[in-house]
């Protein structure tokens, strides 16, 4: 007989504090024809100094190092499906830093994931109009699968990445009578058999 498993109130990923992001400001330039940028400000309004300014780049680009940072973001942004430079910098800017970042090689990873998951949503979007035949909402459902099984695949590394590919075993037997025996450490031995250390 099947017993229902309590659900857990706790979340899957430790939670943290929201902290402000930077927001990009761009003007039109009537004479050149193109938005330039303006300037920067933090996303809840606190003033922008040296060190804000370098937390808020820490926390989207996993670097403190504002050269690199502008970089990366810039670079990310671009694989970004939206037409104005400053919706697709900002949208980046403010995602980026809720997927937690250590370092430059997990923000790259997370820049790409959010570009991945970004262009399958646009392909289901634009598969679901009521204009579309038969052979592009095939095609773009089809193609929306593919992106988004490559977002999952890049999250996946991302994921290996952060626990730099160890794995956690745990094996439960459970005997007669319900009692379970719980081995955690389980080291290999020559033999080709498994040592177990039991709680």
């Amino acid at each position: 007989m099947k017993t229902k498993q309590p659900i857990s109130k706790q979340p899957l990923v430790e939670q943290k504090d929201p902290s402000p992001f930077i927001r990009w400001n761009y003007k039109y330039n009537e004479d050149t024809g193109e938005e330039e940028f303006e300037s920067i400000e933090l996303s809840d309004n606190t003033p922008l100094n040296d060190e804000t300014l370098k937390t808020a780049v820490k926390n989207a680009a996993g670097t403190s190092d504002l050269a690199v940072g502008d970089k990366l973001l810039n670079k990310v942004a671009r694989g970004m499906s939206m037409d104005n430079k400053a919706t697709r910098l900002n949208e980046v800017s403010a995602l980026l830093p809720s997927l937690y970042p250590n370092d430059p090689t997990e923000a790259l990873l997370l820049g790409q994931f959010l570009a991945l998951q970004d262009s399958g949503l646009k392909c289901l979007r634009l598969a679901n109009l009521p204009e579309q035949g038969f052979y592009h909402i095939e095609r773009l459902f089809g193609l929306a699968n593919k992106l988004l099984n490559t977002a999952n695949q890049t999250m996946q590394a991302v994921l290996k990445y952060r626990t730099r590919g160890q794995q956690t075993v745990q094996v439960v037997h459970v005997h007669n009578e319900g009692q379970a025996i719980v081995a955690q450490n389980l080291s290999p031995t020559t033999g080709g058999h498994v040592e177990k250390n039991e709680n």
